[in-house]
C-alpha cells in the first residue's frame, strides 16, 4: 500500500515538475517575443524619426556667434589669429573626407564617418592659427572655449571646437539640438558690431579669468 501512495506521489510530483518546467519555458518565450517586438517597434520608430529630421544645411547661428563673437576675439586680445578652416559639412563631403587615407589617396584625417561628426549638424568648427598654423596652446584654446560654453575636441582633436551640451550623436541624428549660448559679456558683441578689437581690459570688465 505504501508503495502505492508513493508511486502516485511521485508520478503527481514528476507531473508538477513537468507543467511547471514547460510554463516556464512558455513565460520565457513570451518575454522574449515582446522584447524583440518592443526592439523592432524601436528600431521602426528610430527610422521614422531619422526619415522625418530635416537634416541642416548650414551652420547653426547660435553657436557660430559664439565662435565669432567670444572664442576668436578672446583668443586675438591673448595675440592669437585663429580662423575657421572647416565649418558645416554636408553627408556627401563627411563621406568624401572620410574615405580619404581609406579608399582614396591621401592622410586619413577624421574617424567619423557620415552623419557621426558634429559638423554635419552645424555644431562644429575646427580652427587654425593663420600664422602659426597649429603651433599654439592648445591647452590655452580649449579654456577659452569653455569661457565662450564650448568644448575642445581634446587630444588628438585639439583644433575642434564644438557645442554637444552633453547630446549623443544619435540624439543629434533624431533632431534634438543642445541649448543656445549666450555671451559671457555684453559688449563682445557691441565690438563685433562696431568691428572693433576685444581687449584685455574689456575681458577684465566681464570678469574673465586670465588665460
Amino acid at each position: 500500500m505504501a508503495n502505492f501512495l508513493f508511486s502516485r506521489l511521485s508520478r503527481k510530483s514528476v507531473a508538477a515538475i513537468v507543467i511547471i518546467f514547460l510554463l516556464v519555458i512558455f513565460a520565457g518565450l513570451v518575454f522574449i517575443a515582446r522584447s524583440d517586438l518592443a526592439s523592432m517597434r524601436e528600431n521602426e520608430n528610430n527610422v521614422q524619426e531619422q526619415k522625418s529630421v530635416l537634416m541642416p544645411t548650414e551652420i547653426n547661428a547660435n553657436f557660430l556667434t559664439q565662435v565669432e563673437e567670444c572664442l576668436i576675439p578672446t583668443a586675438a586680445a591673448y595675440g592669437y589669429t585663429l580662423r575657421v578652416s572647416s565649418g558645416f559639412r554636408t553627408m556627401e563631403e563627411q563621406d568624401q573626407i572620410y574615405q580619404q587615407g581609406r579608399t582614396e589617396n591621401g592622410h586619413i584625417v577624421t574617424e567619423a564617418p557620415a552623419g557621426k561628426s558634429i559638423h554635419n549638424f552645424g555644431f562644429a568648427v575646427d580652427v587654425v592659427d593663420r600664422w602659426n598654423g597649429y603651433d599654439i596652446n592648445w591647452d590655452r584654446i580649449a579654456e577659452m572655449a569653455n569661457y565662450c560654453g564650448l568644448e575642445s575636441g581634446g587630444e588628438g582633436d585639439v583644433a575642434h571646437i564644438e557645442h554637444r551640451d552633453g547630446l549623443t550623436t544619435a540624439q543629434f541624428q533624431r533632431g534634438r539640438k543642445p541649448l543656445e549660448l549666450t555671451l559671457p559679456c555684453a559688449i563682445m558683441h557691441q565690438r563685433a558690431l562696431a568691428e572693433q578689437k576685444l581687449t584685455l581690459k574689456d575681458l577684465q570688465n566681464c570678469g574673465a579669468p586670465k588665460f
